[in-house]
């Protein structure tokens, strides 16, 4: 069942809360923007030790697990839609172009492949976190390390979708 507004939720759930729906970015150039800003987001290390916003890797190497995990949960719906605008856009690209170059052609699939196996790292990483929280990983150390493992591979990952996505 689709429930469209937080009324219509509180009607038929009431102890559900709302979420509202990520919207997409209007463009191409929007969604490859966002891209690097998500990215920053998620992998970047500041260098300094000033108010700025931590990356989910910062925070896990400070220990704030859980803050972590929530920096997570709002940055992977991003990356979900955001990665959804980029690759419906180059597989339109790749129907609307006459060129029979190969690589063109395997461009969209290539970004749609890093795509689902960024999405199923970070999905690794939530439960890592999750279990980490929990100690179900051992001491948080051993937790850190095995999330921060998960996150390099990751970043690989989102790093391999870019240049697909900017070449």
């Amino acid at each position: 069942m689709y429930i469209e507004s937080p009324e219509t939720l509180a009607r038929f759930a009431p102890d559900i809360n709302w979420v509202p729906i990520v919207t997409p970015p209007g463009t191409y150039k929007e969604a490859v923007v966002e891209l690097g800003e998500l990215q920053r987001d998620c992998f970047a290390s500041s260098g300094g030790g000033g108010e700025e916003k931590m990356s989910v890797k910062e925070l896990v190497l400070k220990g704030q697990l859980e803050q972590a995990g929530i920096e997570l949960l709002r940055i992977t719906p991003r990356i979900t839609v955001v990665g959804r605008v980029i690759i419906a856009n180059l597989y339109k690209q790749q129907s609307n172009s006459s060129s029979s170059s190969s690589n063109n052609n395997m461009k969209a699939y290539r970004a749609e492949v890093q795509y689902d196996e960024l999405l199923g790292r970070l999905g690794e990483v939530d439960v890592l976190l999750g279990q980490a929280i929990r100690g179900q990983l051992g001491v948080v150390t051993m937790g850190q390390i095995q999330v921060l493992q998960e996150l390099k591979e990751a970043q690989e990952f989102m790093e391999e979708f870019s240049k697909i996505v900017l070449l």
